[in-house]
């Protein structure tokens, strides 16, 4: 009988594309995963608890201790004028004051 979903009309090639698929699909999920975590692992000079320095358009100049990294991202907390802000920054816009 002729499936009609199917290109193949000897029944061979459907099952090996449904197989490959099941085969694929955990290697390009950790191809995937692998890809996050490198993006997500971007090389930031600067380490939770270091005293750095940002200047941002937006965020203006301000100083603060490095709280948190998530990728190029980093969270600083500010020691004033709003103390214990966290204001986050590009790590290419930080620079540490001395």
């Amino acid at each position: 009988m002729l499936d009609p979903r199917s290109r193949d009309t000897l029944g061979v090639l459907v099952p090996v594309l449904q197989w490959r698929r099941f085969v694929l699909s955990p290697r390009l999920r950790q191809a995937l995963s692998r890809a996050a975590e490198l993006a997500k692992a971007a090389s930031s000079p600067f380490k939770v608890g270091d005293y750095v320095s940002g200047d941002d358009p937006f965020n203006g100049c301000q100083e603060g201790v490095v709280t948190a990294i998530n990728g190029s991202s980093i969270g600083l907390r500010t020691t004033a004028p709003t103390a214990g802000a966290v204001v986050y920054y590009d790590y290419r816009q930080l620079r540490k004051p001395w």
